[in-house]
């Protein structure tokens, strides 16, 4: 095959902190999705603060699930410090749930016109977890942007 060229992404191996924690809405994950309810906060929190030592390239997704160990143990302060931190590295997951907690006003006042700015970016780098949120925001009558064929149209984005 003259001529073609193959750019191969970096591959990262998986650890502890990914078998523990690993998103589903995370397009980079090397680990099988953990539930939220199945997630064992103190061991994640660990094994992802022993990974972040000396992390490099994985140092976001590390810190994006550290956050669900620390958001499933209560600790909400420390998760918006990780999810923003892994945001700002611009990992699109982070955005994602940076997006949700603006959404849903967990941890955080609700901002949907934040919510709605973080999902689109995160849906154009890829997360198609975004297009349900951007969903779920255009149903909800106390946005006001509130459009239910916005709504009926991101749910198809969604849906492929």
């Amino acid at each position: 095959m003259l001529g073609t060229s193959v750019i191969a992404a970096p591959v990262y191996s998986a650890n502890q902190c990914d078998h523990l924690g690993a998103l589903q809405a995370d397009l980079m994950a090397v680990s099988a999705p953990v539930a939220f309810n199945a997630i064992d906060a103190n061991a994640l929190i660990s094994a992802c603060s022993d990974a972040l030592e000396g992390a490099g390239p994985e140092r976001a997704r590390f810190l994006l699930q550290r956050a669900r160990g620390y958001l499933r143990a209560g600790y909400a302060d420390q998760a918006m410090q990780d999810i923003r931190a892994a945001h700002d590295l611009d990992y699109p997951a982070a955005t994602f749930a940076l997006a949700t907690a603006y959404f849903l006003g967990d941890d955080i006042p609700v901002d949907f016109e934040k919510a709605r700015m973080l999902f689109e970016h995160s849906y154009e780098q890829g997360v198609n977890w975004s297009a349900k949120g951007l969903s779920m925001l255009y149903e909800n009558e106390f946005y006001e942007g509130y459009d239910p064929i916005k709504s009926a149209d991101w749910l198809l984005k969604f849906a492929r």
